[in-house]
């Protein structure tokens, strides 16, 4: 499942970036895409050195249960400003994810992992904010110009 989720937060931020104009945002997003793969990465070998052999299976939902209402939101979101506010709840929803995942493994170096994780998908999730305080002052102030004196 994370390997999976991994996957899928990868490609809505490379799907986001190939949107965005303004490029601080973008090279972000983008960074933010290589974040997730290299989480994807990471979650790969750990899995080849617990199950030699074997080819990881990949639930047929590509997400869980808990980020359905996000990912259904995000079908019809077009704003920028939205869809940066989504992706700051799906991080937030990443972090708990790893946090449960956290209570339910055994041994010491899985929980480390688990934690690392959860603190990853925070640190995007404060990324994200600050991108999106930065394009609400953006859009407040770009307003703010057609107005006048």
């Amino acid at each position: 499942m994370a390997i999976t989720s991994e996957s899928g937060a990868k490609e809505f931020y490379e799907s986001l970036a190939s949107n965005i104009e303004i490029k601080p945002l973008k090279e972000k997003i983008n960074w933010l895409a290589g974040e997730e793969r290299k989480h994807e990465e990471l979650l790969r070998r750990i899995h080849s050195e617990m199950f030699p052999g074997e080819e990881v299976r990949t639930p047929k939902e590509h997400i869980g249960h808990e980020l359905k209402p996000v990912a259904k939101k995000l079908q019809d979101v077009k704003d920028i400003i939205d869809l940066i506010r989504w992706a700051m709840k799906a991080e937030e929803m990443a972090a708990q994810f790893y946090e449960e995942l956290e209570k339910l493994v055994e041994g010491e170096e899985k929980k480390k992992l688990m934690r690392y994780l959860s603190d990853m998908e925070k640190s995007h999730y404060y990324t994200l904010r600050a991108e999106y305080e930065l394009l609400l002052d953006w859009e407040m102030y770009s307003q703010m110009m057609h107005i006048g004196p």
